[in-house]
């Protein structure tokens, strides 16, 4: 992950008494912030972590042969929308009214790729440019 940004802000401050004396008062604010690109990556994986775990979900209450009523029926049709592109890639196992659905396997590995491809061209484009104290 990307390491916070840190924020560092100096204040001089210099006061002439009535007398002629001065007195000169230095304040350091420094914040943490969050990168922009921080907050992509994570969007990211938040957002394909949601995804696999809707597809594991799916295949393992395919696996255990529950009802697609309710929960599992919600979970069932989320995940028919998502594995859908990879349906033929690998035929589903059927064993005694259980079957592993294996498309819902290759949209996760599929999904988690495309993510990490995702979270290093963020990373890249992201990259900290030098400043022009640093080109010299």
């Amino acid at each position: 992950m990307s390491d916070p940004e840190v924020n560092e802000r100096e204040e001089t401050v210099t006061r002439v008494g009535p007398s002629g004396s001065s007195e000169q008062t230095v304040t350091r604010t420094t914040g943490t912030v969050a990168p922009m690109a921080s907050r992509a990556k994570s969007t990211v994986w938040l957002a394909v972590g949601v995804v696999d775990v809707v597809l594991a979900l799916d295949f393992v209450f395919k696996l255990l042969a529950s009802t697609a009523v309710g929960f599992v029926g919600f979970i069932a049709s989320v995940a028919a929308a998502l594995a859908a592109p990879f349906r033929g890639v690998l035929a589903t196992s059927v064993a005694t009214g259980r079957y592993a659905n294996w498309p819902d396997v290759v949209a996760i590995v599929v999904y988690l790729i495309a993510a990490w491809i995702v979270v290093s061209l963020v990373g890249i484009m992201a990259g900290r440019r030098p400043t022009q104290t640093d080109r010299l």
